[in-house]
């Protein structure tokens, strides 16, 4: 069928705000991203990702360079902008490239030059070689860690691991906190646009922590094969 994305709604009968995650993959059909942000920036608040920084350029070339592959015939993520009708509050609730370079000085050197080459090797392949059906496989994600993900793990990669998601997840989480302590705010629904793989941290504070529960979890395509 191809990649398929989960947009959830949660809530918490003792408060009033709702809130929709949106798990972001950041290469997709074009209807896909329209239909995401078109729904997101209906709320009153939009918390999102994005690491400006010289060392994330390098990075995502891994998935930026399937740009221009007529195999594939997919885009890229394009930056976030509320439509010109929406009132919505953006929020980034992500590392400043300041913070995420200091993390990324942490990386074991050889970590960090096996990244920078690795990165866009893996992006030629996807443009020369790659079809949708092998990029959707490689993408597959659930709530919990998968044995694969597990038998991943390596002291090596614990900083790569803590620049690139842990401390990216604690970040987002601290903004959500803003947002739902705050008794002033007036805001009744907030979304979160972000990488899917936040959003496991995402769901253990609302539904461990915060009392929240899903009320309901609709598929959106990100692109069919």
């Amino acid at each position: 069928m191809g990649l398929r994305t989960a947009r959830l709604s949660l809530r918490n009968p003792k408060f009033n705000i709702r809130i929709t995650l949106f798990p972001m993959v950041h290469v997709g059909e074009p209807d896909f991203f329209q239909k995401v942000y078109a729904d997101a920036f209906s709320h009153d608040v939009v918390l999102v990702e994005g690491v400006r920084s010289p060392i994330t350029r390098r990075i995502t070339r891994s998935y930026r360079w399937i740009k221009g592959s007529k195999r594939m015939n997919l885009v890229l993520q394009s930056a976030y902008s509320s439509p010109p009708n929406s009132t919505a509050r953006i929020v980034h609730a992500d590392l400043s490239g300041e913070e995420f370079a200091a993390l990324w000085r942490k990386v074991p050197l050889r970590v960090r030059a096996f990244v920078y080459v690795a990165a866009p090797l893996i992006g030629l392949r996807h443009r020369w070689f790659g079809t949708r059906t092998s990029f959707a496989k490689g993408h597959s994600l659930d709530d919990l860690p998968s044995r694969s993900e597990v038998m991943r793990f390596s002291p090596e990669t614990i900083a790569l691991t803590q620049a690139v998601i842990h401390a990216r997840d604690v970040r987002l989480v601290e903004r959500l906190g803003e947002e739902l302590d705050n008794p002033t705010s007036g805001v009744e629904r907030l979304a979160i646009v972000y990488g899917a793989g936040h959003m496991r941290a995402v769901l253990r504070e609302l539904l461990q922590r915060r009392g929240y529960r899903v009320e309901k979890g609709e598929w959106l395509t990100v692109f069919s094969t």
